[in-house]
């Protein structure tokens, strides 16, 4: 998992492959004010997500991971925590979905980052990922998951 700013991780442009490069590029190039929540389509490589909700206890959240694609999560409004742990530190919920590229963990939240607009958080397949965790009161957050494929 990596964890800082879309602005630092373009600095840096050749500690990252030529996709999440590519990926990078049209976070910083593509405006997300008026696009719908839901799927939208960039290429045969990648697609995003607009995710809009309220963040909630992390009672109520669960862990995921995937294993065609990597999620670049980038916030658009609002505050989140998203948990952290290998996936070798999960218990297996529900096996993988192909469909779905993911698999669902159960298992206890021990690290967590908190990002707000403009953070940026990579997570790989190892990588297991609790998104809409309260980060000391409940608010909504608007945000662009990115998926591209490994």
């Amino acid at each position: 998992m990596i964890v800082d700013t879309l602005e630092h991780l373009l600095e840096n442009d050749n500690a990252y492959g030529e996709k999440i490069q590519r990926g990078l590029q049209f976070l910083r190039h593509t405006d997300f004010s008026g696009q719908a929540a839901g799927r939208h389509d960039v290429n045969e490589e990648m697609f995003y997500f607009i995710n809009e909700y309220e963040t909630k206890d992390a009672d109520q959240c669960f862990w995921e991971a995937h294993r065609v694609n990597l999620d670049l999560h980038y916030i658009l409004e609002g505050t989140e925590r998203i948990g952290y742990a290998a996936v070798e530190q999960l218990h297996v919920r529900d096996e993988y979905s192909a469909e779905k590229d993911a698999v669902f963990f159960t298992g206890a939240l021990e690290s967590a980052v908190t990002a707000g607009p403009g953070a940026l958080v990579v997570c790989y397949p190892q990588d297991g990922h609790m998104t809409g965790i309260e980060a000391g009161r409940i608010e909504a957050v608007r945000k662009v998951v990115m998926k591209i494929k490994l």
